[in-house]
Parts: structure tokens; C-alpha cells; sequence
């Protein structure tokens, strides 16, 4: 091959190489744009009843305003589970939860064993804990937790915790928020299941129907639902600062 025709030949391929990368990293680019674009939300349910219908009704209203919802049931949360949960913008946990000393503890569905995560035991990360007298023990998590497993997980996301003394304490917030979360909502007191069922669907509402921002569905939904009738206990937020947050 004659050495002009050579050089022209390099130059082709050269060009050709060049054009390949190019509408590679193009591609790249544009899938991870589209997929940064799609919002997901994730239910994490370890009290779900099959027969309750409540969980549709939320799926329906997120997937309503445009979201992707991620369902997590039952024995399926686990506190491993949990260690490797996905990022989401909105994160829905419909757990029992209780305030100790002033630290809030959220529940698991994962039935209690002295020889699980023991190291996580000994570091007041993970606690042995039941809802009533005649439950079983399951393990808990607490801020300790959300700040060593889940950092960084929560870019943006409004955290709402369904479960009695969210915000009895506010340690459990201040760590989700520390993770990046826009907002944590719950409530200021313990609260039977079918209250909160109803007032958290009546705020889910407001937000995504409505398109209220978070202050004033809370106040839309502590208003018409109304406060527990046994616990007198109301949805509160945090930080202050979040009153503008928005689902859609």
C-alpha cells in the first residue's frame, strides 16, 4: 500500500474510532440522565395484610404523580435488608417504632436471635424490641444505624415513619436528615394502626392530588382526620425549615 493511501486509510478508521466513543458516551450520558429522571418511591411495609387494601391505595397514589413504587413487605425487611436498601425520593415506613430514653427505634419484620448482628447489638445500632406484651420480639433500628448503613441514602427524600413516637424524640429525624433527607414526618405520639392508616393516606393525598407542599397536608390531615382518639396524638415534621417540601 502506498503511503498516501495509508495515511488516508489511518485517518479513516481514526475518524470511524473517534465517531464510535463519541455516540458511546453519548448514550451513557443520556441513559443515566433518563434514569435519574424516573422517581421512585419505596413502600417498606413489614406490617402488610393482604386484605387490608391500604397498600394499593398508596402505590396508586404515588404511581398517580409519576412515581415508580417499590414494594417491601413482611419478613422481607430485615435489618440486612435495610443495610443494602436502594436510594429513593420518597420512602414510606409503615412500621411499628417507639421512642426509649429519647431515642426513637423503628421496627423491623425480622423475628429477634441473640447471635444475629451482634456487633450491631454491642454498638446500640440494633435493639431486641416487640410492639405489645404478646408479640414477638423482632429487631429495631435506630439513628446509630441510619447514620453508619445508610449514608448518603437519602438524597432529597421525604422519610415518612407511619409508627407510634417518630418525633417524640427527634435523634431519628435529625439522622435521616443528616443522610440527605429533605423531610421526616410522623407522629408526636403512639397511635393505633387504623389512625394512622387513615391520616397518613389522607396526607399522601394532599400531596400528590392536591399538590400541597408538606405543611399544609399535615395540617390539612391532622385537621380532618383529626387527633388520635386514644393518645391524642397529632402528624408533626422536620426540620421546620421543610413546610415547602413537595412530593410532585
Amino acid at each position: 500500500m502506498a503511503r498516501g493511501s495509508r495515511l488516508w486509510y489511518v485517518a479513516r478508521v481514526s475518524l470511524f474510532l473517534l465517531v464510535a466513543l463519541a455516540t458511546v458516551s453519548y448514550l451513557d450520558v443520556t441513559l443515566r440522565r433518563s434514569d435519574a429522571q424516573v422517581r421512585r418511591a419505596a413502600i417498606i411495609d413489614p406490617l402488610y395484610a393482604s386484605d387490608s387494601g391500604y397498600h394499593e391505595e398508596m402505590a396508586s397514589l404515588l404511581e398517580g404523580c409519576g412515581y415508580q413504587v417499590d414494594s417491601f413487605l413482611g419478613e422481607e425487611v430485615t435489618v440486612e435488608w435495610l443495610r443494602k436498601m436502594g436510594s429513593y425520593r420518597v420512602v414510606v415506613l409503615r412500621v411499628h417504632s417507639t421512642c426509649n430514653n429519647g431515642m426513637v427505634w423503628l421496627f423491623t419484620g425480622e423475628r429477634y436471635s441473640p447471635e444475629k448482628y451482634v456487633l450491631e447489638q454491642l454498638a446500640d445500632e440494633v435493639h431486641k424490641a416487640r410492639p405489645s406484651l404478646e408479640a414477638e420480639h423482632v429487631f429495631a433500628v435506630g439513628s446509630d444505624f441510619i447514620r453508619h448503613f445508610m449514608k448518603d441514602r437519602f438524597s432529597g427524600a421525604l422519610v415518612v415513619l407511619m409508627g407510634c413516637d417518630g418525633l417524640t424524640g427527634t435523634d431519628l429525624a435529625e439522622a435521616f436528615v443528616e443522610e440527605g433527607a429533605s423531610a421526616y414526618v410522623s407522629w408526636d405520639g403512639p397511635v393505633s394502626l387504623e389512625h394512622t392508616d387513615e391520616a397518613f393516606l389522607c396526607l399522601l393525598e394532599a400531596m400528590t392530588v392536591q399538590r400541597l407542599p408538606l405543611g399544609e397536608a399535615v395540617g390539612y390531615a391532622n385537621d380532618l382526620v383529626g387527633v388520635d382518639p386514644e393518645y391524642n396524638s397529632t402528624i408533626a415534621f422536620y426540620p421546620a425549615t421543610s413546610a415547602d417540601v413537595k412530593i410532585s
